[in-house]
Protein backbone atom coordinates (compact mmCIF):
# COMPACT_ATOMS: atom_id res chain seq x y z
CA UNK A 1 0.00 0.00 0.00
CA UNK A 2 1.52 3.02 -0.67
CA UNK A 3 0.58 6.68 -1.28
CA UNK A 4 2.51 9.55 -2.36
CA UNK A 5 2.22 13.71 -1.34
CA UNK A 6 3.58 16.56 -3.67
CA UNK A 7 3.48 20.11 -2.40
CA UNK A 8 4.80 23.26 -4.30
CA UNK A 9 6.32 26.26 -2.50
CA UNK A 10 6.48 30.18 -3.00
CA UNK A 11 8.61 32.86 -1.70
CA UNK A 12 6.99 32.85 1.89
CA UNK A 13 6.22 29.08 2.58
CA UNK A 14 9.06 26.72 1.00
CA UNK A 15 7.73 23.38 -0.32
CA UNK A 16 10.18 21.24 2.61
CA UNK A 17 7.65 23.40 5.35
CA UNK A 18 5.70 20.06 4.50
CA UNK A 19 8.14 18.33 7.13
CA UNK A 20 7.10 20.69 10.05
CA UNK A 21 3.51 20.08 8.45
CA UNK A 22 3.58 15.95 8.81
CA UNK A 23 6.27 15.88 12.08
CA UNK A 24 8.53 13.30 9.66
CA UNK A 25 11.95 15.52 8.54
CA UNK A 26 12.52 15.05 4.68
CA UNK A 27 16.45 14.50 5.40
CA UNK A 28 15.52 10.58 6.73
CA UNK A 29 13.53 7.95 6.05
CA UNK A 30 11.41 6.55 9.12
CA UNK A 31 9.37 3.59 10.02
CA UNK A 32 6.64 2.94 12.45
CA UNK A 33 4.65 -0.34 13.77
CA UNK A 34 1.00 -0.38 12.33
CA UNK A 35 -1.52 -2.78 12.59
CA UNK A 36 -1.65 -3.13 9.30
CA UNK A 37 2.05 -3.78 8.95
CA UNK A 38 5.37 -1.35 8.95
CA UNK A 39 4.94 1.82 7.63
CA UNK A 40 7.96 4.12 6.35
CA UNK A 41 8.03 7.74 5.44
CA UNK A 42 10.63 8.90 3.22
CA UNK A 43 10.95 12.07 0.74
CA UNK A 44 12.08 10.92 -2.81
CA UNK A 45 12.62 14.92 -3.43
CA UNK A 46 12.89 17.75 -1.15
CA UNK A 47 13.39 21.49 -2.25
CA UNK A 48 12.42 24.76 -1.81
CA UNK A 49 9.72 24.45 -4.60
CA UNK A 50 8.88 21.00 -4.91
CA UNK A 51 8.79 18.36 -1.86
CA UNK A 52 7.47 14.83 -2.09
CA UNK A 53 6.66 12.83 0.37
CA UNK A 54 6.15 8.62 0.25
CA UNK A 55 4.21 6.55 2.79
CA UNK A 56 4.54 2.90 2.18
CA UNK A 57 2.99 0.07 4.32
CA UNK A 58 3.78 -3.39 3.79
CA UNK A 59 0.76 -5.08 4.52
CA UNK A 60 2.03 -7.71 6.62
CA UNK A 61 -0.35 -7.19 9.53
CA UNK A 62 -3.19 -8.27 7.24
CA UNK A 63 -4.28 -11.66 8.21
CA UNK A 64 -5.00 -14.37 5.84
CA UNK A 65 -7.57 -17.28 6.46
CA UNK A 66 -4.76 -19.83 5.12
CA UNK A 67 -0.84 -19.75 3.63
CA UNK A 68 -2.26 -19.79 0.09
CA UNK A 69 -4.21 -17.00 0.20
CA UNK A 70 -1.22 -15.05 1.75
CA UNK A 71 0.84 -14.98 -1.58
CA UNK A 72 -1.98 -14.52 -3.65
CA UNK A 73 -4.20 -11.77 -1.93
CA UNK A 74 -3.95 -8.23 -3.15
CA UNK A 75 -5.39 -6.93 -0.16
CA UNK A 76 -1.68 -5.80 1.35
CA UNK A 77 -1.25 -3.73 -1.84
CA UNK A 78 -4.40 -2.29 -2.35
CA UNK A 79 -4.86 1.41 -0.51
CA UNK A 80 -8.51 1.08 1.35
CA UNK A 81 -9.70 1.47 4.68
CA UNK A 82 -6.37 -0.52 5.78
CA UNK A 83 -4.02 2.18 4.44
CA UNK A 84 -6.55 4.76 6.20
CA UNK A 85 -5.72 3.10 9.48
CA UNK A 86 -1.72 3.28 8.88
CA UNK A 87 -2.05 7.09 7.48
CA UNK A 88 -4.40 7.97 11.29
CA UNK A 89 -1.43 6.30 13.26
CA UNK A 90 1.50 7.90 11.27
CA UNK A 91 0.11 11.23 9.99
CA UNK A 92 -2.62 11.68 13.07
CA UNK A 93 -0.99 15.18 14.22
CA UNK A 94 -1.45 16.20 10.47
CA UNK A 95 -4.96 15.32 10.63
CA UNK A 96 -5.43 17.06 13.68
CA UNK A 97 -4.30 20.13 12.80
CA UNK A 98 -1.38 19.98 15.23
CA UNK A 99 1.93 22.05 14.30
CA UNK A 100 4.94 23.56 15.54
CA UNK A 101 3.96 26.32 13.23
CA UNK A 102 0.35 27.32 13.69
CA UNK A 103 0.11 29.08 10.42
CA UNK A 104 1.32 26.06 8.33
CA UNK A 105 -2.14 24.15 9.54
CA UNK A 106 -3.92 26.89 7.48
CA UNK A 107 -1.77 27.37 4.29
CA UNK A 108 -3.19 26.55 0.85
CA UNK A 109 -0.93 24.40 -0.59
CA UNK A 110 -0.72 23.03 -4.72
CA UNK A 111 -0.64 19.39 -4.02
CA UNK A 112 -0.74 16.50 -6.21
CA UNK A 113 -2.01 13.43 -4.58
CA UNK A 114 -0.87 9.65 -6.12
CA UNK A 115 -2.49 6.08 -4.92
CA UNK A 116 -0.92 3.61 -7.69
CA UNK A 117 -3.53 1.04 -6.40
CA UNK A 118 -7.42 1.36 -4.75
CA UNK A 119 -10.06 -1.35 -5.45
CA UNK A 120 -12.89 0.56 -7.43
CA UNK A 121 -15.45 -1.52 -5.69
CA UNK A 122 -17.89 0.99 -3.98
CA UNK A 123 -21.00 2.61 -5.49
CA UNK A 124 -19.70 6.14 -6.18
CA UNK A 125 -16.26 6.35 -7.87
CA UNK A 126 -13.49 9.13 -7.12
CA UNK A 127 -14.70 11.19 -9.92
CA UNK A 128 -17.93 11.99 -8.10
CA UNK A 129 -16.75 11.95 -4.41
CA UNK A 130 -13.13 14.06 -5.29
CA UNK A 131 -14.11 16.56 -8.03
CA UNK A 132 -16.78 18.60 -6.16
CA UNK A 133 -14.13 19.53 -3.19
CA UNK A 134 -12.18 21.29 -5.93
CA UNK A 135 -9.67 17.96 -7.00
CA UNK A 136 -9.23 17.34 -10.73
CA UNK A 137 -9.28 13.57 -10.56
CA UNK A 138 -7.43 11.42 -13.03
CA UNK A 139 -8.65 7.40 -13.07
CA UNK A 140 -6.28 5.02 -14.46
CA UNK A 141 -7.70 1.20 -14.96
CA UNK A 142 -5.66 -1.36 -16.68
CA UNK A 143 -7.03 -4.09 -18.63
CA UNK A 144 -6.44 -7.64 -17.57
CA UNK A 145 -5.02 -10.31 -19.38
CA UNK A 146 -5.91 -12.27 -21.21
CA UNK A 147 -7.68 -10.08 -22.99
CA UNK A 148 -11.41 -10.20 -22.96
CA UNK A 149 -11.26 -10.39 -18.94
CA UNK A 150 -12.15 -6.73 -18.42
CA UNK A 151 -10.61 -3.92 -16.69
CA UNK A 152 -8.68 -4.51 -13.79
CA UNK A 153 -10.82 -3.63 -10.54
CA UNK A 154 -8.25 -1.64 -9.19
CA UNK A 155 -7.06 1.34 -10.13
CA UNK A 156 -4.38 4.31 -10.00
CA UNK A 157 -6.00 7.81 -8.54
CA UNK A 158 -4.13 10.92 -9.31
CA UNK A 159 -5.48 14.41 -7.51
CA UNK A 160 -4.39 17.73 -8.28
CA UNK A 161 -5.85 20.76 -6.33
CA UNK A 162 -4.84 23.74 -4.34
CA UNK A 163 -5.99 22.96 -0.09
CA UNK A 164 -4.41 22.94 3.03
CA UNK A 165 -2.35 19.34 4.06
CA UNK A 166 -4.98 18.77 6.43
CA UNK A 167 -7.86 18.67 4.53
CA UNK A 168 -6.17 16.82 1.64
CA UNK A 169 -5.26 13.62 4.10
CA UNK A 170 -8.75 14.12 5.77
CA UNK A 171 -10.48 13.79 2.05
CA UNK A 172 -8.74 11.12 1.83
CA UNK A 173 -8.99 9.13 4.80
CA UNK A 174 -13.01 9.37 4.47
CA UNK A 175 -13.32 8.79 0.81
CA UNK A 176 -10.96 6.08 -0.07
CA UNK A 177 -12.69 3.56 2.03
CA UNK A 178 -16.02 4.50 0.13
CA UNK A 179 -14.55 3.89 -3.14
CA UNK A 180 -13.87 0.53 -2.16
CA UNK A 181 -16.76 -0.14 -0.46
CA UNK A 182 -14.18 -2.25 2.37
CA UNK A 183 -14.58 -1.11 5.45
CA UNK A 184 -12.84 -3.83 7.32
CA UNK A 185 -13.65 -3.48 11.15
CA UNK A 186 -17.06 -3.63 13.12
CA UNK A 187 -18.40 0.14 13.29
CA UNK A 188 -20.24 2.10 15.84
CA UNK A 189 -21.00 5.58 17.12
CA UNK A 190 -17.27 5.80 18.18
CA UNK A 191 -17.06 5.93 13.87
CA UNK A 192 -19.10 8.50 13.99
CA UNK A 193 -17.76 10.74 15.93
CA UNK A 194 -14.43 10.05 14.00
CA UNK A 195 -16.43 11.14 10.55
CA UNK A 196 -17.41 14.19 12.17
CA UNK A 197 -13.95 15.32 12.79
CA UNK A 198 -12.47 13.84 9.80
CA UNK A 199 -15.68 15.32 7.95
CA UNK A 200 -15.90 19.20 9.46
CA UNK A 201 -16.02 21.68 7.09
CA UNK A 202 -16.58 19.78 4.08
CA UNK A 203 -19.05 17.01 4.40
CA UNK A 204 -22.12 18.42 5.59
CA UNK A 205 -22.37 20.31 2.17
CA UNK A 206 -20.83 17.28 -0.45
CA UNK A 207 -23.43 16.83 -2.98
CA UNK A 208 -23.06 12.88 -2.23
CA UNK A 209 -23.04 13.56 1.52
CA UNK A 210 -25.27 10.87 2.24
CA UNK A 211 -24.28 8.60 -0.38
CA UNK A 212 -20.49 9.22 1.51
CA UNK A 213 -21.66 8.57 4.98
CA UNK A 214 -23.37 5.45 3.61
CA UNK A 215 -20.75 4.15 2.34
CA UNK A 216 -18.60 4.97 5.39
CA UNK A 217 -20.62 2.87 8.28
CA UNK A 218 -21.37 0.10 5.94
CA UNK A 219 -24.65 0.80 5.58
CA UNK A 220 -25.86 -0.05 8.82
CA UNK A 221 -29.34 1.94 9.08
CA UNK A 222 -29.05 3.31 12.73
CA UNK A 223 -25.47 4.86 12.18
CA UNK A 224 -26.61 6.34 9.14
CA UNK A 225 -29.70 7.82 10.05
CA UNK A 226 -27.24 9.56 13.32
CA UNK A 227 -24.30 10.68 11.35
CA UNK A 228 -26.87 12.26 8.86
CA UNK A 229 -28.97 13.79 11.86
CA UNK A 230 -25.44 14.82 13.03
CA UNK A 231 -23.22 16.22 10.55
CA UNK A 232 -26.66 18.44 9.30
CA UNK A 233 -28.11 19.25 12.11
CA UNK A 234 -31.79 17.49 10.78
CA UNK A 235 -33.79 15.35 11.89
CA UNK A 236 -32.88 12.45 9.51
CA UNK A 237 -36.26 11.05 8.60
CA UNK A 238 -36.68 14.98 7.32
CA UNK A 239 -33.87 13.69 4.47
CA UNK A 240 -34.95 14.83 0.88
CA UNK A 241 -36.08 11.51 -0.57
CA UNK A 242 -34.09 11.51 -3.67
CA UNK A 243 -30.75 10.75 -1.14
CA UNK A 244 -32.71 8.43 1.52
CA UNK A 245 -31.45 5.64 -0.87
CA UNK A 246 -27.20 5.76 -1.25
CA UNK A 247 -28.32 3.15 -4.33
CA UNK A 248 -31.84 4.21 -5.62
CA UNK A 249 -33.01 5.54 -8.48
CA UNK A 250 -32.92 9.30 -7.51
CA UNK A 251 -29.37 10.26 -6.87
CA UNK A 252 -28.05 13.58 -8.02
CA UNK A 253 -25.70 11.92 -10.11
CA UNK A 254 -28.71 10.26 -11.93
CA UNK A 255 -30.90 13.95 -12.20
CA UNK A 256 -28.45 15.17 -14.55
CA UNK A 257 -25.64 16.87 -12.44
CA UNK A 258 -23.28 16.48 -15.04
CA UNK A 259 -20.88 19.19 -13.32
CA UNK A 260 -19.60 19.88 -9.84
CA UNK A 261 -21.30 23.58 -9.78
CA UNK A 262 -24.41 21.43 -10.82
CA UNK A 263 -24.76 18.99 -8.18
CA UNK A 264 -23.22 21.77 -5.30
CA UNK A 265 -26.47 23.22 -6.58
CA UNK A 266 -28.85 20.27 -6.18
CA UNK A 267 -27.22 19.58 -2.94
CA UNK A 268 -28.35 22.74 -1.92
CA UNK A 269 -31.67 23.16 -3.26
CA UNK A 270 -31.85 19.92 -1.09
CA UNK A 271 -30.86 20.91 1.60
CA UNK A 272 -33.01 24.46 1.32
CA UNK A 273 -36.30 21.78 1.19
CA UNK A 274 -35.32 19.58 3.83
CA UNK A 275 -35.19 22.47 6.33
CA UNK A 276 -37.78 24.21 5.17
CA UNK A 277 -40.30 20.89 5.93
CA UNK A 278 -38.50 20.04 9.23
CA UNK A 279 -39.41 23.89 10.45
CA UNK A 280 -43.00 23.62 8.92
CA UNK A 281 -43.75 20.45 10.70
CA UNK A 282 -41.90 21.49 13.73
CA UNK A 283 -44.04 24.58 13.78
CA UNK A 284 -47.34 22.69 12.59
CA UNK A 285 -46.95 20.28 15.86
CA UNK A 286 -45.70 22.91 19.11
CA UNK A 287 -49.27 24.85 17.43
CA UNK A 288 -51.11 21.57 17.79
CA UNK A 289 -49.78 21.04 21.05
CA UNK A 290 -50.20 25.01 22.45
CA UNK A 291 -54.20 24.39 20.55
CA UNK A 292 -54.80 21.08 23.24
CA UNK A 293 -54.41 23.63 26.04
CA UNK A 294 -51.97 20.93 28.03
CA UNK A 295 -50.11 21.60 30.51
CA UNK A 296 -47.79 18.32 30.25
CA UNK A 297 -46.20 16.97 27.18
CA UNK A 298 -44.99 13.59 26.18
CA UNK A 299 -42.79 13.47 22.85
CA UNK A 300 -42.40 9.79 22.35
CA UNK A 301 -39.24 9.56 19.94
CA UNK A 302 -37.09 12.88 21.19
CA UNK A 303 -33.99 12.14 19.40
CA UNK A 304 -31.99 14.79 20.55
CA UNK A 305 -35.41 16.99 21.39
CA UNK A 306 -35.93 19.54 18.84
CA UNK A 307 -39.17 19.84 19.69
CA UNK A 308 -39.01 19.83 23.29
CA UNK A 309 -36.40 22.50 22.72
CA UNK A 310 -39.09 24.56 20.89
CA UNK A 311 -41.78 23.33 23.79
CA UNK A 312 -39.62 25.08 26.20
CA UNK A 313 -39.07 28.39 24.63
CA UNK A 314 -43.03 28.36 24.27
CA UNK A 315 -43.03 29.05 28.59
CA UNK A 316 -46.97 27.45 28.51
CA UNK A 317 -45.64 24.02 29.49
CA UNK A 318 -45.20 22.98 33.06
CA UNK A 319 -43.80 19.49 32.73
CA UNK A 320 -41.97 17.99 29.41
CA UNK A 321 -40.34 14.82 28.80
CA UNK A 322 -38.56 12.57 25.87
CA UNK A 323 -37.98 8.97 25.62
CA UNK A 324 -36.55 7.02 22.98
CA UNK A 325 -35.17 4.04 22.38
CA UNK A 326 -31.18 5.65 21.36
CA UNK A 327 -29.10 6.47 24.15
CA UNK A 328 -26.89 8.15 21.86
CA UNK A 329 -29.60 10.97 20.98
CA UNK A 330 -30.81 10.93 24.84
CA UNK A 331 -27.09 12.08 25.72
CA UNK A 332 -26.93 14.99 22.81
CA UNK A 333 -30.63 15.88 24.07
CA UNK A 334 -29.01 16.58 27.72
CA UNK A 335 -26.41 18.49 26.46
CA UNK A 336 -29.23 20.65 24.60
CA UNK A 337 -30.96 21.07 28.11
CA UNK A 338 -27.70 21.66 30.55
CA UNK A 339 -28.93 21.56 33.82
CA UNK A 340 -32.18 22.72 32.92
CA UNK A 341 -34.52 20.25 35.41
CA UNK A 342 -37.90 21.24 34.13
CA UNK A 343 -37.23 18.90 30.85
CA UNK A 344 -37.45 14.89 31.94
CA UNK A 345 -35.02 12.25 29.40
CA UNK A 346 -35.09 9.10 29.70
CA UNK A 347 -34.54 5.97 27.42
CA UNK A 348 -37.86 4.31 27.01
CA UNK A 349 -40.01 2.10 23.84
CA UNK A 350 -43.69 1.62 22.81
CA UNK A 351 -42.61 -1.85 23.06
CA UNK A 352 -43.77 -1.66 26.87
CA UNK A 353 -45.79 -0.29 29.52
CA UNK A 354 -43.94 2.59 31.26
CA UNK A 355 -45.42 3.84 33.98
CA UNK A 356 -43.01 6.91 33.93
CA UNK A 357 -45.06 7.57 29.94
CA UNK A 358 -48.45 7.59 32.25
CA UNK A 359 -50.35 11.10 33.39
CA UNK A 360 -49.12 13.51 30.12
CA UNK A 361 -51.94 15.87 28.80
CA UNK A 362 -50.49 16.13 25.60
CA UNK A 363 -48.77 13.02 23.78
CA UNK A 364 -46.81 13.62 20.57
CA UNK A 365 -45.30 10.92 18.04
CA UNK A 366 -43.14 13.22 15.43
CA UNK A 367 -42.10 10.82 12.45
CA UNK A 368 -42.36 7.79 14.80
CA UNK A 369 -45.16 5.31 13.20
CA UNK A 370 -43.46 4.60 10.09
CA UNK A 371 -40.40 2.90 11.80
CA UNK A 372 -42.01 0.43 13.48
CA UNK A 373 -42.90 -2.85 11.78
CA UNK A 374 -46.82 -2.81 10.76
CA UNK A 375 -47.04 -6.23 12.62
CA UNK A 376 -46.08 -4.28 16.06
CA UNK A 377 -47.48 -1.29 15.23
CA UNK A 378 -51.16 -2.01 17.18
CA UNK A 379 -49.15 -2.89 19.99
CA UNK A 380 -47.41 0.85 20.19
CA UNK A 381 -51.07 2.23 19.68
CA UNK A 382 -52.38 0.29 22.92
CA UNK A 383 -49.42 1.65 24.68
CA UNK A 384 -49.64 5.00 24.22
CA UNK A 385 -53.54 5.24 23.65
CA UNK A 386 -54.75 2.67 26.75
CA UNK A 387 -51.54 2.34 28.82
CA UNK A 388 -50.50 6.08 28.60
CA UNK A 389 -53.67 7.66 28.00
CA UNK A 390 -53.25 10.95 26.94
CA UNK A 391 -55.72 13.62 26.37
CA UNK A 392 -54.33 14.69 23.19
CA UNK A 393 -52.13 12.78 20.80
CA UNK A 394 -50.27 14.42 17.89
CA UNK A 395 -49.10 12.15 15.19
CA UNK A 396 -47.37 13.15 12.06
CA UNK A 397 -45.96 10.48 9.41
CA UNK A 398 -44.98 10.53 5.51
CA UNK A 399 -47.43 10.51 3.21
CA UNK A 400 -46.83 8.22 0.75
CA UNK A 401 -48.58 9.21 -2.05
CA UNK A 402 -46.30 12.39 -2.55
CA UNK A 403 -43.11 10.31 -3.00
CA UNK A 404 -43.51 10.17 -6.76
CA UNK A 405 -42.88 13.71 -6.80
CA UNK A 406 -39.67 12.99 -4.95
CA UNK A 407 -38.64 10.55 -8.19
CA UNK A 408 -39.52 7.39 -5.97
CA UNK A 409 -41.38 3.94 -6.77
CA UNK A 410 -44.83 2.67 -5.42
CA UNK A 411 -42.51 0.18 -3.37
CA UNK A 412 -39.83 2.60 -2.36
CA UNK A 413 -39.94 4.45 1.34
CA UNK A 414 -38.58 8.13 2.31
CA UNK A 415 -36.14 6.48 4.32
CA UNK A 416 -34.13 3.47 4.31
CA UNK A 417 -35.37 2.93 8.02
CA UNK A 418 -38.48 3.68 7.15
CA UNK A 419 -40.76 0.31 7.45
CA UNK A 420 -44.08 1.35 5.60
CA UNK A 421 -45.67 4.63 4.66
CA UNK A 422 -49.30 5.08 4.32
CA UNK A 423 -51.26 6.85 1.44
CA UNK A 424 -53.79 9.59 2.52
CA UNK A 425 -56.76 7.07 2.43
CA UNK A 426 -54.94 4.22 4.79
CA UNK A 427 -53.73 7.05 7.09
CA UNK A 428 -57.44 7.96 7.19
CA UNK A 429 -58.46 4.35 8.00
CA UNK A 430 -55.84 3.59 10.71
CA UNK A 431 -56.71 6.75 12.53
CA UNK A 432 -60.53 5.94 12.40
CA UNK A 433 -59.97 2.40 13.57
CA UNK A 434 -57.78 4.09 16.19
CA UNK A 435 -60.09 6.51 17.40
CA UNK A 436 -62.76 3.75 17.59
CA UNK A 437 -60.96 1.47 19.63
CA UNK A 438 -59.95 3.83 22.38
CA UNK A 439 -62.33 6.59 22.51
CA UNK A 440 -61.15 9.63 21.02
CA UNK A 441 -61.94 11.29 18.40
CA UNK A 442 -59.90 12.72 15.39
CA UNK A 443 -58.96 15.50 13.09
CA UNK A 444 -56.31 15.50 9.72
CA UNK A 445 -54.39 17.92 8.68
CA UNK A 446 -51.62 18.46 6.27
CA UNK A 447 -47.56 19.81 6.43
CA UNK A 448 -46.17 21.29 3.57
CA UNK A 449 -47.03 22.42 0.18
CA UNK A 450 -49.89 20.52 -1.64
CA UNK A 451 -50.10 19.00 -4.41
CA UNK A 452 -53.35 18.86 -6.19
CA UNK A 453 -53.22 14.71 -7.15
CA UNK A 454 -51.05 13.50 -4.23
CA UNK A 455 -51.17 15.84 -1.33
CA UNK A 456 -48.87 17.15 0.72
CA UNK A 457 -46.05 15.48 1.43
CA UNK A 458 -46.89 15.36 5.20
CA UNK A 459 -50.01 13.97 7.07
CA UNK A 460 -51.11 14.67 10.32
CA UNK A 461 -53.64 13.75 13.15
CA UNK A 462 -54.75 15.28 16.49
CA UNK A 463 -56.61 12.95 18.40
CA UNK A 464 -59.03 14.05 21.75
CA UNK A 465 -59.58 11.36 24.21
CA UNK A 466 -63.82 11.87 24.59
CA UNK A 467 -63.76 12.42 27.77
CA UNK A 468 -61.53 15.01 27.80
CA UNK A 469 -63.56 17.28 24.95
CA UNK A 470 -66.72 16.47 27.49
CA UNK A 471 -64.67 17.56 30.21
Amino acid sequence: MMMTLEVRGDRDTPATDLGYLLHKHPDRMQTFDTSQGTARVFYPGAGVHECRVALHVDGEGVRSRDETERHVSTIPYAASSRFVVAIGKVFGDALAGRCARPELVEHSWPIAITVPSVPIGGQVGPDELFTPLGWRVEVSRQPLRPAGWGDSPYAGVSLQGRHTVRDALRHLCVLLPVIADDKHYFVDELEIDKLERLGDGWLSTHPHRDRIISGYVKRVRPLVDLAVDRLTGSDPTDADPTDADPTGPGTADQRGAETPGTARQAGSAVAARRESLARRRLDAVVESVRAAHGRSVLDLGCGEGRLLAALAADGTHTRLAGVDVSVAALNRAAERFGRRRDVALWQSSLMYADFRCRGFDVAVLMEVIEHIDQTRLPVAVASVFDGMAPGTVVVTTPNREHNSRYGLGDDEFRHPDHRFEFTRAEFARWCDDVAAEYRYTVALGEIGDPDAEVGAPTQSAVFTRIDEESR
